[in-house]
């Protein structure tokens, strides 16, 4: 279980504390014994000898290696770079604090979208590599051509081979500065290339790449809906804010302040036709006063606080089928 979760997969994180562990083994055991017989031995004090000396022949031969062996030192401070990215463990908080809930849908949709990103890059390349083949072929005889002078230079920088018109393409496609590139060719090359231009950006730039957008929408919707954490958090959520709204309801009802509701306090209140428009915001249909009391009220012939948002929270919403079962 702590390396397959049945029901979160694949703990990465915990592989990568034991990744963190062994590198810190390696640091500080294995790595130092590496050192000592790379350099040769150092004696240890025998008894009697004083600390002090032994340390310093400990730093001397530390010097001496590290003068002889600049790629052992670039070694060790690569491994402590690599250690560096235990930083990624800060991960976990993402997964424990709910001020963090639109982050965790971030990169959960991310994730999600790795496929669909992948093949909207095929598909775009796939246009790219097209129109570029294209407009490439088309401007080698105005760069070839001798008569064009100075002009000839700043086709062939745009257009002038595969990788440059390809490159050039990108920045059409996803620069949104596609004029720059686009224009020169219209105006002193020939306005029958508009028509070209015109073709790519309508086709790919305005609706290829909006329906790449949509689908990473639905991509991002649909990973908010299958999170349970997060619709369990909403759920609770909005639990908290209805019951909260209806304690602030039992307050304005309860005129005495003794912290019950009489019949009179209950009909006086639930008649008003503002608190029925906010009982209908919350989704609580009340059509008979006199019985929805005898609802809530256990008996003792007054209504508390936790009857009043209790029962009022089971009569939210629809009924169900469970609730016909009961009745």
């Amino acid at each position: 279980e702590w390396v397959f979760d049945p029901r979160l997969g694949i703990m990465y994180l915990n592989l990568f504390d034991a990744f963190l562990v062994g590198l810190n083994v390696f640091e500080l055991f294995l790595f130092p014994l590496f050192l000592a017989t790379s350099f040769g031995s150092v004696e240890r004090p025998r008894a009697g000898e004083v600390k002090e000396e032994w340390r310093k022949e400990w730093v001397d031969a530390l010097n001496q290696f590290h003068a002889e062996s600049g790629d052992k030192d670039q070694q060790s401070n690569s491994l402590r770079v690599v250690k560096l990215m235990r930083i990624v463990r800060t991960l976990r908080i993402v997964k424990t604090l709910t001020m963090f809930r639109q982050l965790r849908l971030l990169v959960g949709t991310c994730v999600a979208s790795i496929g669909a990103l992948f093949w909207s890059m095929v598909l775009l390349l796939v246009l790219k590599l097209g129109f570029a083949l294209i407009i490439c072929q088309a401007l080698q005889g105005f760069i070839m051509d001798p008569a064009a002078a100075g002009l000839r230079l700043e086709m062939n920088n745009l257009y002038g081979s595969f990788l440059k018109a390809l490159y050039t393409m990108f920045e059409v496609t996803h620069s949104g500065s596609w004029p720059a590139v686009v224009r020169p060719v219209i105006e002193k090359v020939s306005p029958w290339y508009a028509a070209f231009f015109l073709t790519y950006l309508t086709l790919v730039v305005f609706a290829v790449i909006r329906v790449v957008t949509a689908l990473f929408i639905k991509e991002t919707l649909a990973s908010a809906a299958n999170d349970a954490d997060m619709v369990m958090e909403d759920a609770r959520r909005a639990a908290a804010e209805t019951n909260l709204k209806l304690e602030e309801l039992f307050l304005e009802a309860d005129t005495d302040g003794d912290g019950n509701l009489t019949l009179e306090e209950f009909v006086a209140t639930m008649s008003l036709p503002s608190v029925k428009r906010f009982l209908q915001s919350l989704d609580v249909s009340i059509r008979d006063v006199g019985p929805l009391f005898d609802i809530l009220d256990d008996g003792d012939g007054a209504i508390n606080a936790t009857e009043f948002c209790d029962g009022l929270l089971r009569l939210k919403g629809q009924a169900r089928a469970i609730d016909m079962v009961v009745l």
